[in-house]
């Protein structure tokens, strides 16, 4: 019956851990031997313990081991030659790059074109020519997005109004509009003939046109005569007409009653 397999994690036991690390200690290192008595290897390993207590096994000498993988582990100096060498010549490639581009940009702008021949102007006339169509069919494409825009804008006002139109028709249907002020009209008085005890009456006794007027007493009859006149410019003159026709029927009773 084989073993079974054995969870890999820390021991809780105090005790049991001990041992487990006594017992693989010991194996690491038999392994450790063997490896280089077998392989002809240099084989160093050092432990520690949790409480701090090394543990060592060296085929040889620890210290030899440790001084060959310090020269090992670092860099030759012909190694970071080698590499400070690539790198200036990589930083040699992008200055020349840079100043490449300096150049190809003043020669865009229309500057240092004293070392040019015709070929390069020619070609760079190209490279203008190209770079202003594309900065052309840019400069529509924004301007046309720039209209679709405005249109859409537009169309939403329009709706935005004629719904503020229906609403407005909506609310003249339930509040009615003032209407429209219209002159009024006086109902004016005047005596057509005035009793004989009338006549003492003076011009300053007068009533107003505007005032309903009685002559004579209760018993007396008296006639009245109804005028609808507009409250404009032509008032004074239907005043002025109305006095003048109460002047000549006072005069008309007179003359009768002398005669009488």
């Amino acid at each position: 019956m084989g073993r079974g397999k054995i969870e890999i994690k820390k021991i809780e036991n105090v005790s049991t851990r001990q041992v487990t690390f006594s017992k693989r200690r010991a194996g690491l290192l038999k392994k450790a031997h063997e490896l280089s008595v077998l392989c002809d290897a240099e084989v160093a390993i050092i432990v520690f313990s949790n409480t701090g207590r090394l543990y060592e096994f060296s085929s040889s000498s620890m210290r030899g081991i440790l001084d060959r993988y310090n020269r090992a582990t670092e860099p030759s100096t012909s190694q970071l030659q080698i590499e400070m060498r690539q790198e200036q010549v990589e930083l040699e490639v992008l200055r020349n790059e840079l100043t490449r581009l300096r150049n190809e940009n003043a020669r865009l702008m229309g500057n240092n074109l004293g070392g040019t021949n015709v070929q390069e102007l020619i070609q760079l006339e190209h490279q203008l020519s190209n770079a202003i169509t594309s900065v052309r069919e840019k400069k529509n494409a924004l301007v046309f997005e720039e209209m679709e825009h405005l249109k859409h804008q537009e169309r939403e006002l329009g709706y935005e109004n004629e719904v503020l139109r229906g609403e407005i028709d909506k609310l003249r249907r339930f509040i009615p509009l003032a209407l429209p002020s219209t002159q009024p009209t006086f109902l004016e008085q005047t005596p057509v003939a005035a009793p004989s005890s009338s006549a003492g009456i003076s011009k300053h006794d007068r009533v107003s046109p505007d005032t309903v007027c009685y002559y004579g007493s209760d018993n007396t009859d008296s006639e009245t005569a109804l005028q609808l006149r507009p409250p404009c410019s032509d008032h004074s003159k239907t005043k002025e007409s109305t006095l003048t026709k109460r002047e000549s029927n006072s005069s008309s009773c007179r003359s009768d009653e002398m005669e009488q």
